[in-house]
């Protein structure tokens, strides 16, 4: 009954999502398929994939408290990456997430650290330098360096 209850929510949460993005009001588009698209789809899928839980819901089988608390931390991770990082700039924050996140699953100090370095500056590049897109350099470093954040 739960499952169902749940399955209710998200096809009315999907149905939100649909809405709101049909009724985003972009002045103009610089992609063919528009700024709408992205919420649609998502809204679409999120509907579809609710009504398989409403039709065959099946019973909840919850984790091990192990799993769980990972879970937890790795969402409480999330949070102060999303908090800290305007203040560390992307580089510092995203090498201490990918760290964190790596310990959680096991890795070795050695392969934490390799990872946080190797996935930091790959997404760096790619978006910061080959899609021009605009990474903050963080409160912390612009403060040192004298330049803007």
């Amino acid at each position: 009954m739960i499952d169902r209850l749940f399955g209710v929510f998200l096809l009315l949460l999907g149905i939100y999502v649909i809405y709101g993005g049909l009724s985003m009001v972009v002045p103009f588009s610089y992609d063919p398929l528009g700024p709408k698209t992205f919420p649609v789809v998502l809204g679409v899928l999120l509907s579809a994939l609710s009504l398989i839980i409403i039709a065959k819901p099946e019973g909840a089988h919850f984790p091990q408290s192990k799993t769980m608390l990972n879970t937890v931390l790795i969402v409480l991770l999330l949070i102060v990456y999303a908090l800290s990082f305007n203040f560390l700039g992307f580089l510092l924050a995203t090498a201490l997430l990918v760290f964190f996140m790596s310990r959680i699953f096991k890795g070795t100090t050695k392969q934490a650290l390799g990872s946080a370095i190797g996935v930091s500056l790959s997404v760096y590049v790619l978006f910061g330098v080959l899609l021009d897109v605009a990474l903050p350099m963080g409160t912390l470093f612009s403060g040192l360096l004298g330049g803007a954040s």
